[in-house]
C-alpha cells in the first residue's frame, strides 16, 4: 500500500489500484538479469505493435522503468512519483514541489510512450537541464533498449535529424519551436529534421506555457532601417518633460504624447504633421520616449559587446536571440547610443500556445501550476493534479514585514541577514532586477558579509549551477534574481558534487607541476598526509592518471572542462576519463560523512533561509523562490519585506490601502498586517489576469492566424513528399483559364490585362470584344487548355534536357519560394491588419470579429495570386 500522509487523497484513491499492480511487478522483475529486463522491453514494443493500446502497458512498463532507474541510478521511483508518472501519462499537469525528483518522475510516461516508436520530446528550458537530464536519465532508456536524443544550440541539420529520430528526445522550447518553424521553410525535404509530433512532457510547463507565452517567436530578415530618425527621436526626448508632454502609463506599458508635447516636436523637427503617411515621425517618437521612460539597464536589459540583451522578467535570464519588435530595440540602442541593428520583417512566427496544440499528447511538470489552472484548462485544455509530497512539508513561511519606504526596507533586509548569518544558517535572497541585486551585495558588503551573486551578468551565469547548488552551505548568503527553472536542487550543508570537482581539480594541477619538476615523492607524501585514510588504489590510480603523457599535454582549463562534463558522459571514450570518474566517486565516499554531518548542522539551525525582497507580479514566482527551502522534507523558513513604494503596491494597491500605509507605518518599525497581505494578494490576481487577457487577446488573435498557418503548412509539407507536381500545375493552369473565361462571360466585371495569355503569346486574349463576338467560349475553354498543355509540355522537353529530375525539382522550387513569398506578405498586412482593426472598437465594432472576417477574405486572394506567379515564373523559367 501507498505510505504517505495523505493516503486519504482522491488522487491517491484514483491511481491505488494501478499503484499496488507496479509494485506487485516490481517484485517478480528484481529476479531478473539485465538482459532478461531488457528482453520484457522488447517484448512490450511487440505488445504494442500487435494491439495498439499502450494503456494496457501502463503497469508492467512503470514496473520495468523503476526497476531500471534503481540498477543504473540507484535511484527507485517513490510511490507518489508514480502517481506523478500517471498523471502526465493522462495529459495533464503534475504539480510536485521543489525537491520532489520531477526530472526522474518523466522517465515513467516517456518510456511508455516511446514504445509506440512515434517519438517523445522532452522539454525543458534551458540547454544545460537538456544535457543534464539526457547524460542522467538517459542511462535508463539505454539499459531497456532505447535511444536517446539532445538537441543542442549550434548543430547542424544532419545532427538534429538524427537526434530527433531517436525515442526520447531531450530539447529545449526555443530550439524546438525554431526547428518547427525552419522545416516549414525548407526547399528540400533533406532539411527537414523533425517528424510527426507524438508525445510532449515540458518541465517548468507553467514557465513556458504562461510566462514565454506572451510573445510569439518569430523568425525575421533584415529590412532598410533609417537609423539616423532613432537618433535624433532619441536626442528629442531630452527636451521633452513628463506629465507637461508625454503621460506615462506603467500599468499598460504605454506612452501617450499630450497635445502641447506633439507641438513642441514638430517645432524642434520643423515639419507640420508628425503623423504625415507620407514621413511618418511619431513611431520613432513614440519608441524614443518609451524606451527613455519605461525601459532601463540592468532591469530589462542589460548591454554587453556593445548590444543591448534582454533580461527575461520571469527567469533573470539574459536572451541573447530575442528583440523587441516594432523598432523599440532600435530606439533603446539609439538611448544607449551604441551601433543601431537593422529592422527586421517577419517570414515565420508563432505563439507557443498554438506550437504546443499541434502535439496528440501533452503534459507538463511544474512546482507552482494551480495559481494558473485556469488558464491552461481553457488554453490546453490540461488540468492540474497536485502531487502529494513523499515526506511532509516542514517549511515555515513567516507574514511579511512591509515598510515605509525603499530606504528602511533594504536597511531591514541588510540587518536580518547579518543577524541570521551570525548563527551560520544559509540565506538565500531572491531580487527582481540586476540593479536591485547588485545594490543589495553593496550593502552586505558594508556589514562586512561574504556573499555569492547570480543575476543575468555574463560573469554569474557561468556559475549558476555551482552557485545555486552552494547556497545550503553552512554560513552562506546567496543573493540571486528570479529563481525559475534553475534546475539544481539546493541541497543543505552544500553539493559534495561540486566540491569534490574543486577538490580533484586541485589535486590534479598539483600533481602535474610535480611530476613536471620530477618530485613525485614529496606529491606522494603530501597526499597522504591531506587525505588521511584513502585507499591504496585511489593513490595508484592517482599516480597512473598524472603520469599518463595524454594527461600531461593537457592544459589547467582542459582539466577543469573535462570535470565538469564528466557527469555528462554516459560511455568513457578515453582512458584519463574512466579514472577522473573513478577517483570522483572515492572522494564521494570519502567526503560523504562530513557531507552528513553538515546536512544535519544546517537542519539544526533551521535550515535554508529564503528572503523575498518584493512580491512579483505572479504569485507563482513568490512561490518559486519559497519552494527552495524544505525540499524533501527539510526544515525551511521564507518571509518576504516590502515597502510601500514597491512596484506592486504603488501601481495596484489602491487608494484605501496607501493611506492605511502612511498613517499605520511608521520609519522604522515594520507592519505586519492581513489587510495589506490581503491586498497584495488581490493586486497579483489582478495582475495575473491582464497578464492572462493579454495572453487570450494573442491567443485569440493568432488562432486565427494559426488556421491559416496549418493550411500553408500542410499545402508545403504534401509539395515538399510529392514526387511529382505535375497535376498541381495542370490544376493551376486550368483554373486561371476558368477563371478568365467566367470574367469574359460576366460583363460586370471588368477584364484586366491577361498575363496569361502573354505566357502563351496569345495577344489577343486582352481584346475582350473581338473574343466575344468570334469564338465560341466553349470551344475557346478548349483551345486554351490546348495552348497551355502545349506550351507546358514543350517547357517540359525544353529543359528535360539539362538531365532527369530537373523539371521536377524546378516546380517544386518555384511552388515553394512563391508560397513563402505570399505568406510573407500576407504576415505583414496582418500585423498592419491587426493594428487597425483596434480602432474599430470606437465605432462600436467588435474589434476580433472585424480581423476574423477580413482575414478570411486576405487569404482567399492568396490561393489566385499564387496560381498566377507559378504559372507565370514556370513558363518564363530557364537554366543559363
Amino acid at each position: 500500500m501507498l505510505k504517505n500522509p495523505f493516503n486519504n487523497n482522491s488522487l491517491v484513491n484514483k491511481y491505488q489500484s494501478l499503484i499496488n499492480q507496479i509494485n506487485i511487478l516490481e517484485t517478480n522483475l528484481k529476479n531478473l538479469s539485465d538482459s532478461e529486463l531488457r528482453a520484457k522491453s522488447f517484448k512490450l514494443k511487440q505488445q504494442y505493435k500487435d494491439n495498439q493500446n499502450l494503456d494496457e502497458l501502463i503497469a508492467e512498463s512503470f514496473a520495468l522503468t523503476r526497476e531500471a532507474s534503481l540498477r543504473t541510478l540507484g535511484l527507485r521511483h517513490f510511490d507518489v512519483q508514480l502517481i506523478g508518472g500517471l498523471v502526465l501519462n493522462n495529459q495533464k499537469i503534475a504539480e510536485m514541489k521543489t525537491g520532489e525528483g520531477k526530472t526522474l518522475v518523466a522517465t515513467l510516461p516517456a518510456f511508455l510512450n516511446a514504445l509506440s516508436d512515434k517519438g517523445v520530446h522532452i522539454v525543458t528550458v534551458n540547454d544545460y537541464l537538456a544535457n543534464r537530464d539526457q547524460v542522467s536519465m538517459g542511462q535508463i532508456y539505454r539499459f531497456l533498449g532505447l535511444d536517446t536524443g539532445l538537441i543542442q544550440e549550434g548543430m547542424s541539420t544532419t545532427e538534429r535529424q538524427i537526434n530527433y529520430k531517436a525515442d526520447i528526445t531531450y530539447v529545449t522550447n526555443y530550439e524546438l519551436t525554431f526547428d518547427f518553424l525552419r522545416d516549414n521553410m525548407a526547399l528540400n525535404l533533406n532539411d527537414v529534421v523533425l517528424r510527426s509530433f507524438n508525445y510532449c512532457i515540458i518541465d517548468e510547463v507553467d514557465s513556458i506555457l504562461i510566462d514565454e507565452a506572451q510573445t510569439p517567436l518569430i523568425i525575421s530578415n533584415n529590412i532598410q532601417t533609417p537609423i539616423e530618425k532613432y537618433i535624433v527621436a532619441a536626442e528629442i526626448t531630452d527636451y521633452l518633460e513628463l506629465n507637461t508632454h508625454y503621460k506615462v502609463d506603467e500599468k499598460n506599458k504605454n506612452v501617450v504624447l499630450t497635445e502641447e508635447g506633439s507641438k513642441q516636436i514638430e517645432k524642434i523637427l520643423s515639419i507640420q504633421d508628425l503623423y504625415d503617411p507620407r514621413d511618418p515621425w511619431i513611431p520613432y517618437i513614440i519608441n524614443a520616449v518609451k524606451a527613455n521612460a519605461l525601459y532601463f539597464n540592468n532591469i530589462h536589459y542589460i548591454v554587453q559587446n556593445n548590444r543591448i540583451v534582454i533580461v527575461d522578467e520571469f527567469t533573470g535570464r539574459i536572451m541573447p536571440d530575442r528583440r523587441w519588435g516594432d523598432g523599440l530595440h532600435q530606439a533603446i540602442e539609439a538611448k544607449e547610443n551604441i551601433p543601431i541593428r537593422q529592422k527586421t520583417e517577419t517570414v515565420a512566427a508563432i505563439t507557443y500556445q498554438n506550437f504546443f496544440l499541434l502535439y496528440p499528447k501533452l503534459s507538463g511538470m511544474t512546482g507552482t501550476g494551480k495559481t494558473a489552472e485556469v488558464e491552461f484548462e481553457k488554453i490546453y485544455n490540461l488540468s492540474v493534479e497536485e502531487i502529494p509530497t513523499a515526506r511532509p512539508i516542514q517549511r515555515n513561511d513567516l507574514t511579511d514585514l512591509i515598510y515605509k519606504d525603499q530606504f528602511s526596507k533594504w536597511n531591514a533586509i541588510a540587518q536580518t541577514c547579518y543577524k541570521i548569518s551570525s548563527t551560520g544558517q544559509p540565506i538565500l535572497i531572491g531580487t527582481t532586477t540586476v540593479e536591485k541585486s547588485e545594490m543589495l551585495a553593496q550593502l552586505l558588503s558594508e556589514y562586512n558579509l561574504s556573499y555569492q551573486i547570480l543575476n543575468a551578468k555574463p560573469e554569474n551565469v557561468r556559475r549558476e549551477s555551482e552557485i545555486v547548488a552552494q547556497a545550503g552551505k553552512k554560513g552562506s548568503i546567496t543573493i540571486a534574481t528570479n529563481m525559475a527553472g534553475r534546475g539544481t536542487d539546493i541541497i543543505l550543508g552544500g553539493n559534495i558534487n561540486f566540491k569534490i570537482q574543486k577538490q580533484l581539480y586541485d589535486i590534479l594541477t598539483i600533481a602535474k607541476n610535480y611530476i613536471i619538476s620530477k618530485q613525485l615523492d614529496i606529491f606522494k607524501s603530501l597526499l597522504i598526509t591531506q587525505f588521511n585514510g584513502i585507499s591504496q588504489k585511489f593513490v595508484s590510480v592517482l599516480l597512473s592518471l598524472v603520469t599518463d603523457e595524454k594527461f600531461l599535454t593537457l592544459s589547467d582549463i582542459d582539466i577543469l572542462r573535462i570535470l565538469r562534463e564528466n557527469d555528462r558522459i554516459s560511455i568513457p571514450t578515453i582512458s584519463y576519463q574512466c579514472s577522473i570518474r573513478y577517483l570522483i566517486n572515492e572522494l564521494i565516499k570519502y567526503n560523504k560523512k562530513h557531507q552528513e554531518q553538515e546536512n544535519q548542522i544546517v537542519k539544526n539551525l533551521g535550515g535554508l533561509y529564503i528572503i523575498g525582497t518584493e512580491r512579483n507580479d505572479s504569485r507563482r514566482v513568490d512561490n518559486q523562490l519559497r519552494g527552495r527551502c524544505g525540499r524533501q522534507g527539510d526544515p525551511g523558513t521564507s518571509r518576504f519585506f516590502l515597502s510601500l513604494d514597491d512596484n506592486l503596491l504603488r501601481l495596484f494597491g489602491g487608494p484605501k490601502v496607501q493611506t492605511f500605509m502612511q498613517t499605520q507605518i511608521s520609519d522604522d518599525s515594520p507592519l505586519e498586517s492581513d489587510l495589506i497581505t490581503k491586498s497584495l494578494d488581490s493586486a497579483q490576481e489582478r495582475v495575473e489576469e491582464r497578464a492572462y487577457q493579454q495572453r487570450k487577446n494573442l491567443f485569440d488573435y493568432d488562432d486565427v492566424l494559426n488556421k491559416q498557418r496549418n493550411i500553408v503548412y500542410y499545402e508545403r509539407k504534401r509539395i515538399l513528399e510529392s514526387v511529382s507536381l505535375q497535376k498541381s500545375i495542370f490544376a493551376y493552369g486550368e483554373q486561371i483559364i476558368t477563371e478568365f473565361l467566367f470574367e469574359l462571360k460576366d460583363e460586370t466585371i471588368p477584364l484586366v490585362e491577361n498575363l496569361f495569355g502573354k505566357n502563351l503569346n496569345l495577344n489577343y486574349l486582352s481584346n475582350s470584344k473581338s473574343l466575344k463576338s468570334e469564338f465560341d467560349l466553349y470551344e475557346l475553354k478548349i483551345y486554351l487548355f490546348n495552348e497551355f498543355w502545349l506550351t507546358y509540355q514543350s517547357k517540359i522537353t525544353e529543359l528535360s534536357v539539362y538531365g532527369d529530375g530537373i523539371i521536377e525539382n524546378l516546380e517544386r522550387s518555384i511552388l515553394l519560394i512563391n508560397i513563402d513569398r505570399i505568406w510573407r506578405e500576407h504576415l505583414q498586412k496582418m500585423t498592419l491588419l491587426r493594428e487597425a482593426v483596434g480602432w474599430r472598437g470606437y465605432g462600436q465594432k467588435n474589434p476580433l470579429y472585424e480581423y476574423k472576417q477580413d482575414a478570411f477574405y486576405m487569404f482567399e486572394t492568396r490561393e489566385e495570386i499564387l496560381r498566377h506567379l507559378v504559372i507565370y515564373d514556370l513558363l518564363r523559367s530557364s537554366i543559363l
